[in-house]
């Protein structure tokens, strides 16, 4: 990729990952606002997508109206997804994505139209930990938004299953693994459920908003080829031990979480995500925003224009508060 090759709207481009000890092409997007001066310095964003996506979903959207705002965008499939190389495909690895993600902060820091002190992260869904925790320990992002965010992966699994469950899931995970050393061969099977709602919903159930995404023309496999609901069946493995509201406290970098306004509420039918970001913000440090979508649910964040707009614009006014920050603030108050 070369400045001159670069236009405003969507470029296809590609950018090295080191995350496995060699050098893997990782395929991105990088969305440039109208009007790009390759002279001058922008402020840019580093976004990763929810669990299995590719980079032609959710990203598709954000990148866009990140870009009508004056941000230059990464979009980037994972190792191991969409036209990315990577040989474990769609393997929901909590650490290979963290690694992933500082691939794209460093690529992002060698384009001279970036401004760096103006550099942020959006994790959406599972990626909204994945960002939290990489803003942890990788300064170069000077503050970070989640929208949907699955902020704390224990609260999911270890709090929410007695023993008996959660150690009978981590055996069949342990089991999937094993299988997958002695021949060679991997497993592929639906980690999410999707299947088995499909045929509840042969029989007049009512179906979700995760299935009424992921297994429609709106964002499926019929529109986005690349995309799968299937998984590594030992995939929960890693996923498990990515909590990022453990290290909440320590976050040091600012924070804004975004979610729907359904999504806090239990009686919504939606699904009721909120509550990890709330708990997350309310661990994490200085400063910090929350932010909730009044009628937008989990999923709607992920595409409903209108829903997406009003996130973008809560991202891009705390942003605009806090890129290039040079003291941390007292803490004190939330903002």
């Amino acid at each position: 990729m070369t400045r001159e090759n670069l236009t405003s709207g969507k470029n296809d481009i590609e950018f090295i990952s080191r995350t496995m000890g060699g050098e893997l092409k990782l395929a991105a997007h990088l969305y440039i606002p109208e009007g790009f001066d390759q002279d001058k310095k922008y402020p840019a964003v580093v976004y990763s997508g929810p669990f299995n996506q590719v980079k032609e979903q959710t990203g598709a959207v954000y990148g866009k109206q990140l870009a009508e705002r004056g941000y230059v965008t990464i979009v980037f499939d994972h190792l191991g997804y969409g036209d990315s190389e990577g040989e474990i495909r769609n393997d929901e690895n909590s650490f290979v994505k963290i690694e992933s993600i500082r691939d794209a902060v460093s690529f992002m820091g060698t384009l001279s139209f970036v401004d760096r002190e103006k550099l942020f992260g959006l994790g959406v869904c599972a990626s909204g930990g994945y960002m939290a925790l990489v803003a942890t320990t990788d300064k170069r992002l000077k503050a970070i938004a989640s929208v949907s965010g699955m902020m704390g992966n224990q609260a999911s699994y270890f709090e929410t299953m007695d023993r008996e469950t959660i150690t009978g899931l981590i055996a069949a995970q342990n089991a999937g693994r094993q299988r997958a050393y002695e021949t060679g061969e991997i497993e592929y099977v639906d980690a999410l459920g999707i299947e088995a709602e499909a045929e509840a919903i042969k029989k007049g159930a009512t179906p979700s908003e995760g299935y009424d995404y992921y297994m429609t023309a709106r964002a499926g496999a019929e529109t986005y080829p690349n995309y799968s609901h299937l998984s590594p069946s030992f995939m929960l493995e890693a996923p498990m031990l990515a909590d990022a509201t453990s290290y909440a406290h320590y976050l040091y970098t600012p924070f804004i979480g975004i979610v729907g306004e359904t999504a806090m509420d239990p009686a919504s039918g939606a699904l009721c995500t909120g509550p990890l970001t709330k708990t997350f913000f309310d661990n994490a440090s200085e400063p910090k925003k929350f932010v909730e979508i009044s009628g937008a649910s989990h999923v709607s964040l992920y595409d409903i224009q209108g829903d997406v707009s009003r996130a973008v614009d809560a991202m891009d006014a705390f942003f605009k508060k806090h890129g290039g920050a040079k003291k941390a603030p007292a803490q004190t108050a939330a903002e």
